[in-house]
C-alpha cells in the first residue's frame, strides 16, 4: 500500500507546482501586459489604440514620448502614431474632463455642438466578460427584491430574500430564516397570471443598492419566454415582454443607467449579443463577428454620435462601429502586443508542459484553469526524462523504474522535481 500513497502524494505535489512554479517564472521574468484599449475617434473617424510596445521601441515612438514612458504607444489604424496629449484629444468624448481643462468645449464635430453637458447626457459603457453569464459561475439561488418606489434618496436592501422554486417565487424572511407566505403567494401568483411557466431557468438583475434606482429582475421561464418582475410600493409588478422565446435567451446584463435608454444587454443562446431597449423591450442585435462569450471580454462605449463595439480574447481584440440607428460604419482587428512570442515566453511553455491558473473573473469569483504548454512542451519533457535517467544512473547506479518514467512523461519538469524528493520507490 505504500507505493500507491507516494503516487498519490506525487500527484498531489504536481499540482501544487503546476499552481506556483509558473507563478514564480512569470514574477520574474515576465512583465504582465494589459489588454490593448481600442476606441473610434469621432474626430479623424478612424479606430485609435494604446498598449505596451514588446521587444524594441520604435523610433517613432521614442519621438512621440513627449510626457509619457516610451514603451506606451499611441496609434491609429492607419499605423499614425501619436503623444498622449493628441490622442485625448482624438477623443473628446471620453477625456472630455481635459478638453474642458484645454478650453477645446463645446466641441464641433459633424456640425453638430456638444458643451460638457451635452456628452455627460449621451456617454454610457456596457460590459460582459465570461465570468459574469449564468452559468459561468457559482450562484446563491437566493436574491434581494430591492423596493422600486423607497420612498427616499436611496435604495435599501429588503429584510427578505426570494428563490426560484420549482413551482412558485418563494420569499424567505432574512431574520427569522422563515417562508414568507404572503409574498410567496402574491408574487407567485402575479407570475403565473401573467403566464410565466416553472421552474424558472434564470434570474438576471444588478443586486447592489449602488445605483441610482431599481429596474427589478428579468426572470427566464422554462418555455424561455421573459418576464420583467418589480416590487413597487410592496406589490408585485409584473410584464411580460415581447422578447422572442426562440432565442432562449441565456443572460441578460442590467445596466440601470439614469439615461434610460437601455435596460442592459441580452445574450442569446447562438451567442447573439443584443442591445435591450427602453423601448417596449425591443432588441437590437450588435453587429459582432467571432464573438465567443466563454471567452472573450466585450464592452460597448456610447457617445452622442456613434456606438463602438469591442471584444477580445487573450491576443486578438476586434471592434466595430455603428451610428445611432445600429448600422455599422468602420470594423478593425488587431492583434495585441501582449501576444507576441518573447524568449522568456517560449522558454515558458518549453518547461511548463501546462500550468494551473486561478484568476478571478467578472462577477467577482475566482476560476480554475489548465493552459497546456503547446507542443514545445515535448522538449521540456524530453530533457526531464534524460535528467531523471542520468540521475539515477549517477546516484543509484541502475535504470530507473518505469512508475517514475510515466510520471514524468505525464508531468514534466513537475514529475521530476516531485519524483526526486518523494518517490524513491517509483
Amino acid at each position: 500500500m505504500r507505493k500507491p500513497a507516494v503516487i498519490v502524494l506525487i500527484v498531489l505535489s504536481v499540482f501544487v507546482l503546476a499552481v506556483y512554479l509558473p507563478m514564480l517564472y512569470e514574477k520574474l521574468f515576465l512583465t504582465p501586459i494589459e489588454k490593448t484599449h481600442l476606441l473610434f475617434s469621432p474626430v479623424t473617424q478612424r479606430f485609435i489604440y494604446k498598449e505596451k510596445i514588446v521587444g524594441p521601441i520604435p523610433p517613432e515612438a521614442a519621438l512621440k514620448a513627449e510626457d509619457h514612458h516610451a514603451r506606451i504607444a499611441y496609434r491609429d489604424a492607419d499605423g499614425t502614431w501619436y503623444n498622449r496629449v493628441e490622442f485625448e484629444k482624438h477623443l473628446p468624448f471620453i477625456y472630455y474632463k481635459n478638453m474642458e481643462l484645454w478650453g477645446l468645449l463645446p466641441l464641433n464635430l459633424e456640425g453638430r455642438k456638444f458643451d460638457i453637458q451635452a456628452i455627460k447626457n449621451h456617454r454610457q459603457v456596457l460590459e460582459l466578460s465570461p465570468g459574469e453569464i449564468n452559468n459561468c459561475h457559482p450562484e446563491t439561488s437566493l436574491w434581494p427584491l430591492l423596493e422600486s418606489n423607497p420612498g427616499q434618496a436611496r435604495l435599501v436592501f429588503p429584510e427578505d430574500r426570494f428563490r426560484m422554486t420549482a413551482s412558485g417565487m418563494e420569499f424567505i424572511n432574512a431574520d427569522t430564516n422563515t417562508v414568507d407566505m404572503d409574498l410567496t403567494e402574491r408574487f407567485t401568483r402575479a407570475l403565473i397570471d401573467k403566464g410565466f411557466v416553472f421552474p424558472a431557468r434564470s434570474v438576471n438583475g444588478k443586486f447592489t443598492i449602488l445605483k441610482p434606482f431599481d429596474e427589478g429582475v428579468f426572470l427566464v421561464d422554462a418555455k424561455y419566454e421573459v418576464f420583467h418582475v418589480k416590487r413597487r410600493d410592496g406589490h408585485p409588478e409584473v410584464t411580460q415582454t415581447a422578447i422572442d422565446s426562440a432565442l432562449k435567451t441565456r443572460h441578460i446584463k442590467i445596466s440601470e443607467n439614469q439615461q434610460r435608454r437601455y435596460y442592459g444587454l441580452l445574450l442569446a443562446k447562438d451567442s447573439g449579443l443584443h442591445l435591450l431597449t427602453y423601448d417596449n423591450y425591443r432588441l437590437v442585435k450588435l453587429p459582432l463577428e467571432s464573438y465567443d462569450p466563454d471567452r472573450m471580454d466585450f464592452k460597448l462605449l456610447i457617445n452622442p454620435l456613434y456606438l463602438t463595439a469591442v471584444w477580445s480574447d487573450e491576443t486578438i481584440i476586434r471592434a466595430v462601429t455603428m451610428d445611432t440607428d445600429y448600422r455599422p460604419l468602420e470594423r478593425y482587428t488587431h492583434r495585441m502586443s501582449r501576444a507576441i512570442i518573447t524568449p522568456a515566453k517560449r522558454i515558458y511553455d518549453m518547461i511548463f508542459p501546462f500550468s494551473v491558473h486561478l484568476n478571478a473573473t467578472g462577477g467577482g469569483y475566482l476560476k480554475l484553469s489548465i493552459r497546456p504548454g503547446g507542443w514545445i512542451s515535448v522538449v521540456g519533457l524530453l530533457v526531464s526524462l534524460s535528467g531523471y535517467v542520468i540521475a539515477c544512473r549517477l546516484r543509484h547506479k541502475r535504470f530507473p523504474r518505469v512508475t517514475g518514467l510515466c510520471l514524468i512523461a505525464a508531468f514534466g519538469l513537475y514529475g521530476l522535481i516531485a519524483v526526486s524528493f518523494i518517490g524513491s520507490e517509483c
